[in-house]
């Protein structure tokens, strides 16, 4: 497979990893199902093959759209390309796999290698009978594997060193007449004639009783050139290397040394048995704390027995304030080899030079351990392909040729338990799971923290892990309970921190202003006040001294113990406002240059009304608006609306977090955060997750408010109000509606009272109470022509034209919909997706439905251009319905079955509720009536549950297909927030 930064596990529990990173893998069903993939090794695996792996003769009716969530879920986890369909199937088409790599290395004869690949039972987790089956397979491939290293020991005269490990083999599998024959073998070359004949004669007798056979001819002719003692079974003795100073310089490894087990394979793989050509050289690198002498000390050990000359090891210090000379080093590790080192021999060339002397015929271990750059590092390196070097600092070694750097991350969830309960106790954190779980948290999975924590813990055996937990909840407080005698997270920190020039520590605690949990290349061209070139630079040096992380080109982030000591650091709090202003002008700018792109017929005056044409809500109206552009801000200019929206996809976490931290910081700009999230929600899709964007609009409701902005406030009351419509809570939405509709009026701001209008006749619609909507949209609609705000007035048409065919007032909804098409082409944004889409459903109202479904195409393009899915999934439900109007069932039925596939993802309940609907008509409609009643019992469940008017729609369908449906009835939906 190709791509070779994923990395994919089957020998052990199925895992995945991306340039070392772990990923999801999701559920034990869905882990499943990319094992069979993963076993297909890039054959196409077809649908029924998948569907009895996962459930066997016991599949349930959703199993299809079932196996198609999970393999659009692997899909986003691993990337579309990774996972392609052929015909009926799918196949895997990238990344290796461990299996694929033991089979290859078995071909080479590389034994020990390809069984270092296995990591306990395969399939771990796995259950049913085709991974059982699979399981089995594997052990005996496991076994033909072993059974050919244990051949090759015995036959290279390390006889006496497998014969322990082929009696316990041969214990576990007596029948295996491969091991048996082994054992005998290298019992006879050990001077073990005797023994040799008894593991004969017991595998004979074991044979006759359960079996009922007789050894194999090829056992039972070494049995008898044992027993006549054949001298060419024997081996001729090997002289023995002459004596030399070997030296064993390694700390103790770590007791309780947990988890890390990709990243000690890889150093292991690497550093195993050398290179016949070139020095083998592992770089671990890392922010303080992340345990890179734990892991290099332990990845030695591993290693030891590989390098029977000795180990060297030396602390460099290069994090203090005065790092060892290398001929200081270098004077060390010569004696330690046994060579005489002259008085007078101080230059470091010399020194260097009969270093590598000494090293240059024998297989050596170098650990060099906290250096402080590639220039300390280099005059220790050996000149003998045969050694090898580990080097642990804070700086990344890109100075030193062919080196295998490895980057050690924070503690996944799992490890990061185990070392807790390792040194804490696993009774007492098996008791406490989730405040333990919360404490690692609070730790920032960084192994240096989690292990002080969890050893207070073991001197406190009265203190609860939850006491430890609430000591870590206050932030202030936090790097203060992280001490235990002579360990310290923050003096850890410190050692890096001492180490910048001013210009680069003013820039760590700027960066660290932003409160999302990283941010990209602009958005540290903003809070640094630089130019994109000199701020990635800054940032890239950062990086290179493990002060700051780059999880991908361009983008930025702190540990999140390092995050709270560079906040800790002294600072002007007017140099922080003004780094967070500039923060807020860079997504301002950007996002209004995104909202003019992506909707170029909106108004461009106006210094604070909000953007258009706002969010998605139950599929029969959007909100409304317009919206003035940002403050001016470099570099934010986008060639086409592609790469705008994937701007904003990729600053969304940011915005939204800024949003939040505008709202709570005192002297701030509200205006210009709720602009910023007004724009967001137009141009990403915000339907997926709404209620981030309720959060962030209600926390500038609540500052507004309490600082008397009521201006403000409407705005961001009617931004709330909308993303409380697309979550179906309609109390909440009509309550800021009517508050919203006071504040505009109190301050003479028609613009967003006619918004607010907008936002009542939206929850009216959806409560079903078309009449009251119809009225509120026609007066928003005046007032906004009233102000000369055509592309808001195209909004509200469009809105109104879905009411009024609603309630079968089809020739008015047509005119209200062609009026608003009309507009806003004359506007010069061209046609507008939204209007498309309303004009489509009131075609099809309209008796009309090769028209609307013209339009749903284009609309559906438009969408998917634009990357709004649920949009997309609303055009994909109106297509199956017209499909219906047209007796086009099979169609219908596909686009029904796409809308719920990406709702499946999305979660839009209306959007599924009313494509089961779709697609139960249409099976009804193909003869298929108990098809047709599972569809239409499923969509009434969602209705009831969601207290939606469609409800009684769907009970009639029912009634008339006489199936059954749920007792439920109607209740009132919880508001939230």
């Amino acid at each position: 497979m190709s791509d070779p930064g994923l990395r994919f596990s089957i020998l052990g529990p199925v895992r995945v990893w991306r340039d070392g990173d772990e990923l999801e893998s999701g559920s034990p069903q869905q882990r499943l199902v990319l094992a069979v993939l993963l076993l297909a090794e890039g054959r196409a695996v077809g649908h029924d093959h998948l569907l009895d792996a996962v459930w066997g003769e016991y599949r349930p009716r959703t199993a299809m759209g079932t196996l198609r969530t999970y393999i659009s879920r692997l899909r986003s986890a691993l990337g579309a390309e990774v996972i392609t369909s052929i015909g009926s199937g799918y196949a895997l088409a990238g990344g290796t796999c461990d299996l694929v790599t033991m089979e290859e290395l078995s071909r080479e004869g590389r034994y020990a290698e390809a069984l270092a690949l296995w990591r306990g039972e395969p399939l771990a987790g796995l259950e049913g009978g085709y991974a059982e089956g699979q399981r089995v397979r594997l052990r005996e491939r496991r076994l033909a594997v072993l059974e050919r290293r244990l051949a090759g020991e015995v036959e290279e005269g390390r006889h006496a060193e497998v014969i322990a490990e082929l009696t316990t083999l041969r214990g576990e599998h007596p029948a295996r007449e491969r091991l048996s024959g082994l054992l005998m073998l290298a019992l006879y070359r050990s001077g073990r004639q005797a023994e040799a004949i008894g593991v004969f004669t017991d595998t004979r007798e074991l044979l006759a009783e359960s079996l009922g056979i007789d050894p194999s001819p090829e056992l039972a002719e070494l049995y008898q050139r044992i027993i006549t003692a054949d001298p060419a079974l024997g081996l001729r003795k090997v002289a023995s290397p002459p004596v030399r100073q070997v030296p064993r310089q390694l700390p103790a490894d770590t007791a309780d040394f947990t988890g890390r087990e990709s990243a000690v394979d890889e150093m292991v793989d690497a550093l195993r048995a050398g290179s016949a050509s070139a020095l083998v050289i592992s770089a671990v690198s890392g922010t303080g704390g992340m345990g890179k002498t734990t892991l290099a000390v332990h990845v030695a050990h591993r290693l030891a027995p590989d390098y029977p000359d000795g180990q060297l090891f030396v602390n460099l210090r290069g994090s203090g304030a005065q790092p060892l000379a290398p001929e200081t080093v270098l004077g060390r590790f010569l004696r330690s080899l046994g060579a005489e080192v002259p008085a007078d021999s101080e230059e470091p060339g010399e020194r260097a030079a009969m270093y590598r002397s000494t090293l240059a015929d024998r297989r050596v271990l170098v650990v060099l351990d906290n250096a402080a750059n590639s220039a300390q590092v280099r005059p220790l390196l050996p000149g003998a392909a045969g050694c090898a070097v580990m080097v642990t600092s804070r700086a990344k070694m890109a100075g030193l040729s062919g080196v295998r750097q490895v980057d050690l991350g924070v503690l996944p969830h799992g490890e990061a338990m185990a070392l807790l309960a390792k040194v804490a106790g696993e009774a007492r954190v098996a008791a406490e799971r989730e405040a333990a779980a919360e404490l690692i948290g609070a730790c920032g999975h960084l192994p240096l923290a989690i292990r002080i924590v969890a050893s207070r813990l073991a001197a406190r055996p009265a203190w609860s892990v939850a006491r430890m937990r609430d000591r870590m909840a206050d932030e202030r407080r936090r790097l203060a309970e992280l001490r235990a005698d002579d360990l310290a997270v923050e003096a850890t920190f410190a050692l890096g921190y001492d180490q910048l020039d001013a210009a680069h520590a003013s820039a760590f605690r700027l960066l660290a202003v932003p409160d999302a949990a990283d941010f990209s290349l602009g958005a540290a061209t903003a809070v640094l006040g630089l130019d994109e070139a000199d701020a990635e630079e800054v940032c890239e040096a950062l990086v290179d001294v493990s002060m700051l992380e780059s999880p991908s080109p361009g983008h930025y982030r702190y540990h999140d113990l390092l995050k709270i000591f560079a906040r800790s650091r002294p600072e002007d709090e007017d140099v922080r406002r003004a780094a967070l202003a500039r923060l807020l002008g860079y997504y301002l700018s950007g996002m209004t240059a995104a909202y003019h792109l992506t909707y170029p017929g909106a108004p461009v005056s106006g210094s604070d009304r909000p953007a258009s044409p706002g969010s998605f809500s139950s599929g029969s109206s959007f909100s409304s608006g317009s919206s003035s552009p940002g403050p001016s801000f470099p570099g934010l200019l986008f060639e086409d609306e592609e790469a705008a929206v994937n701007w904003a996809e990729d600053e969304e976490q940011g915005v939204i977090s800024c949003v939040h931290q505008v709202a709570q910081t005192p002297g701030s700009v509200l205006s210009d955060a709720i602009r910023l999230l007004d724009m967001a929600s137009d141009v990403l899709e915000t339907d997926v997750t709404p209620e981030r964007y309720e959060r962030a609009a209600g926390a500038l409701v609540e500052a507004a408010a309490a600082r008397g902005e009521r201006r403000a406030e409407a705005h961001a009351r009617c931004v709330r109000g909308g993303f409380w419509t697309s979550r179906w809570f309609l109390d909440a939405a009509i309550e800021d509606g009517v508050a919203a509709r006071d504040l505009s009026l109190a301050e003479d701001d028609l613009a967003r009272y006619a918004e607010s209008l907008n936002l009542l006749a939206m929850a009216a619609s959806n409560r079903g109470s078309k009449t009251e909507a119809i009225a509120l949209y026609a007066e928003a609609v005046e007032v906004w022509r009233g102000l000369g705000d055509r592309s808001s007035e195209t909004v509200g048409l469009g809105n109104m034209a879905l009411a009024l065919a609603s309630v079968d007032r089809t020739a008015e909804a047509v005119e209200a919909v062609e009026l608003a098409d009309r507009t806003i082409r004359e506007l010069g944004g061209g046609a507008d997706p939204d209007i498309l889409y309303r004009s489509a459903v009131v075609l099809r109202d309209a008796g009309r439905p090769e028209e609307a479904l013209s339009r749903l195409l284009e609309t559906r393009k438009a969408y998917r251009r634009l990357k709004q899915r649920v949009r997309e999934g609303a055009t994909l439900l109106r297509m199956a319905e017209t499909h219906l109007a047209l007796g086009q069932l099979d169609r219908a039925v596909d686009c029904a079955e796409d809308s719920l596939g990406l709702m499946a993802e999305a979660g839009d309940e209306w959007i599924q509720g009313k494509a089961l609907v779709a697609l139960g008509q249409a099976f009804s409609r193909l003869g298929q009536p108990g098809r047709a009643g599972a569809c239409l019992t499923e969509a009434l469940e969602i209705f009831v549950r969601r207290n939606m008017p469609e409800a009684d729609e769907v009970r009639a369908l029912l009634d008339r297909h006489g199936a059954s449906r749920p007792n439920a009835e109607p209740r009132a939906t919880a508001l939230t927030g």
